[in-house]
């Protein structure tokens, strides 16, 4: 924006260098006018789809279809027809495409299509845009009709943004100007491969708002909006967590705040400015009304969030064509059943997961070390009970980590364990060992000692071979202590290979590995 004022006053001042008549008070633009008088404008917003394109079965729909973008176009139109009056704005808190079939094997771009037909306006770039790394992030927004926006994220060392990144964007319909200003999880570097991000920093988010809330305004906008992708939850009428936090702290005033990465429902105030965040995986949208009144006066609130059953709405026909072509083409991937369930296994959060030692024993497999150690971030979705598909395995493990063996020292193996088990439960799941932890202590020594699955103790000056994802090989997630490990391999194999050639080689219905691997106590 400063270079196009800029190559304005350039030609402004050709112009009167040539026509030598007119006076500096004459050729002058004026300054952009305060918004005033009355305005309104809706925002739509969604947050963390994932490339979720297709309806889906959830755990908690009974059988009832959700989410897929002709739904959410659907769910769009009916918004902007029950109140005319107001333009619609169609927004999201990133993190976009990485996470399904029909998305990763495009690299995204089957998402982005899909988001230019639904007509989104911005978008905040979420930390699994850099999955790919930062020429396919390129590429997308590139390919996008919409603004990607990253006000934060700085090449390393300067003030400079990235020649790609667009700070914020000024988006006009009916008259109404709304600027969005997007910003990216201050955690990228540790929750994405750090390889992905090099040369890039990423400020804090309420210093990228201080700084260019008065730069839209300036511009003559009736509202701002700020697009985050950076989380929270809200329990029992209490809402906290970064996102909150970055907006309270930020001095100039915004009108309203979506917010992404938690995969949370927030319905939250700051200073009386509705924050929102609408799940995940398309699952639901949040709606926001934005008015001022004839004095000038600014108010927001939240209209609904509202989950995006198929059933509800009439799904928009053109985009459910064109995710349809997209599904064909991975059709011969999608149905390959894989192993079978006697029962549903759930996803939480942390934990010692069912799910978690069946991923990390499989990687174990793969490798033949002797442990193995798997992130919980890396694991996606629950599984139904009945057919697992190739499809729905995909979606558990969507990132293509590669399997990287190393050698350890019993008391580099002990500092991983301590780094997994967080104040909220275990965040790292193991296979190949048990783990024995004070729940009660504090961080950094929680761990009062480990064995290996023949019962032998995890000596501290011993060496071990282990097997875990190129992510947390390279530091991701906070597990430096990698960095510093002997004989590193990359062995080439991805995860998902890993993962299906174990299940394809077990009994049907699959063996459930129920015994605790992580321990309270001395045990």
């Amino acid at each position: 924006m400063n270079r196009r004022r800029a190559l304005v006053a350039l030609s402004i001042g050709l112009f009167i260098a040539l026509a030598g008549c007119a006076s500096s008070s004459d050729s002058a633009p004026p300054p952009p006018e305060a918004a005033s008088g009355p305005a309104c404008a809706q925002i739509f917003s969604t947050n963390d789809t994932h490339g979720r394109l297709l309806p889906a079965e959830q755990s908690w729909s009974e059988g009832r279809l959700v989410g897929g973008s002709a739904a959410l176009a659907g769910y769009a139109r009916q918004a902007a027809d029950r109140a005319p009056e107001c333009p619609l704005f169609v927004v999201s808190g990133g993190d976009i495409m990485q996470g399904t079939l029909i998305s990763n094997l495009s690299d995204g771009a089957s998402t982005i299509s899909a988001f230019n037909a639904l007509g989104y306006d911005a978008a905040a770039i979420g930390n699994h845009e850099f999955d790919w790394g930062i020429d396919i992030l390129r590429q997308r927004v590139e390919q996008a009709d919409f603004a990607w926006l990253g006000a934060n994220i700085y090449e390393t060392g300067t003030g400079d943004h990235p020649a790609w990144v667009e700070p914020w964007r000024i988006v006009e319909k009916d008259g109404v100007r709304v600027g969005f200003i997007g910003m990216t999880t201050t955690a990228t570097p540790v929750v994405t491969r750090p390889v992905n991000v090099v040369g890039l920093d990423f400020h804090p988010i309420s210093e990228a708002l201080d700084r260019y809330i008065p730069e839209v305004r300036a511009e003559g906008v009736d509202f701002v909006v700020a697009l985050m992708h950076e989380g929270g939850f809200c329990n029992s009428g209490v809402c906290e967590g970064e996102a909150l936090e970055e907006l309270a702290a930020a001095t100039e005033r915004f009108d309203y705040a979506v917010t992404g990465h938690s995969h949370s429902r927030i319905d939250a105030e700051i200073d009386g400015v509705p924050v929102v965040q609408s799940f995940s995986n398309s699952t639901a949208y949040g709606l926001g009304r934005i008015d001022r009144d004839a004095s000038g006066q600014v108010s927001a609130r939240l209209v609904e969030i509202r989950q995006t059953y198929v059933d509800e709405v009439t799904p928009d026909p053109a985009i459910a064509d064109l995710v349809g072509g997209f599904e064909g083409e991975v059709a011969h991937l999608v149905g390959r059943v894989v192993t079978t369930l006697s029962r549903a296994i759930t996803k939480p959060r942390r934990g010692d997961l069912i799910l978690g030692r069946i991923i990390a024993d499989a990687q174990r497999a793969s490798t033949g070390t002797q442990v193995a150690l798997m992130n919980s971030g890396g694991i996606r979705r629950p599984l139904p009970a009945g057919d697992i598909t190739f499809a729905t395995l995909f979606e558990l493990q969507p990132f293509a980590n590669r399997m990287v063996t190393m050698n350890v020292s019993g008391a580099q193996l002990l500092a991983a364990l301590d780094h997994g088990m967080t104040d909220a439960g275990a965040d790292a799941q193991i296979s190949g060992m048990r783990a024995h932890f004070d729940p009660d202590a504090p961080s950094g020594s929680r761990i009062i000692g480990a064995e290996l699955g023949d019962g032998t103790p995890i000596d501290p000056a011993g060496t071990y071979s282990l097997t875990v994802n190129d992510f947390m090989a390279t530091g991701g997630g906070g597990y430096t202590m990698f960095l510093d490990a002997m004989d590193i391999v990359d062995t080439g194999i991805v995860d998902l290979d890993a993962l299906v050639e174990y299940l394809a080689a077990r009994p049907r219905p699959l063996p459930l590995p129920t015994e605790p691997r992580w321990i309270a106590g001395g045990g």
